[in-house]
């Protein structure tokens, strides 16, 4: 029977290496999972809005709050980055816009600050998700793109080694 232990321990590392495979798979898919669910939801739902307001007229809102932010995004835009907190009245009701967009450029700021007043392109479905700025940069298809193909290259390297795994077991 002395002779069968390197079956024995050939099964065990078989095995364990099956179980390491599985527990690879779902960690590729967790981190998928997290890239899919927060850079990737986040810009298409920003992309969403940005085009929803695309052809729509500009409604005039009341500057509450307009500052430049501490916060730098990478978007390849010639705007600048404002935090914005802009009060305009749609079908009677009030809303507070908050996006400026890519591109609400120094100029626009400056303008905004002397009238107190900013044009706002009107997302007719969701007033609140309007935005100052018309536009979008390449750089942010660009990145929202490169995110998704990690996403999928993540999970398609996840069932490849569900595949080996499950593939071993059957042997």
């Amino acid at each position: 029977m002395a002779k069968l232990d390197w079956l024995e321990n050939n099964q065990y590392a078989e095995r364990e290496a099956n179980r390491q495979k599985g527990w690879a798979a779902w960690l590729l898919w967790a981190i998928a999972l997290v890239i899919i669910l927060i850079p990737v939801r986040g810009s298409a739902m920003n992309l969403y809005y940005l085009h929803a307001a695309e052809d729509t007229p500009s409604v005039t809102g009341r500057v509450i709050y307009l500052n430049p932010s501490p916060h730098r995004g990478i978007t390849g835009g010639k705007g600048g980055h404002y935090e914005a907190k802009v009060d305009i009245e749609y079908q009677g009701e009030a809303y507070y816009v908050t996006n400026t967009g890519f591109n609400f450029t120094h100029g626009m700021y400056e303008q905004a600050c002397d009238s107190g007043t900013v044009p706002v392109y009107l997302n007719r479905d969701n007033p609140a998700k309007s935005v100052l700025s018309k536009g979008v940069p390449f750089m942010q298809y660009f990145a929202t793109g490169i995110f998704s193909l990690i996403a999928l290259f993540l999970i398609g390297a996840g069932a490849y080694l569900m595949k080996c795994r499950l593939k071993n077991n059957s042997l």
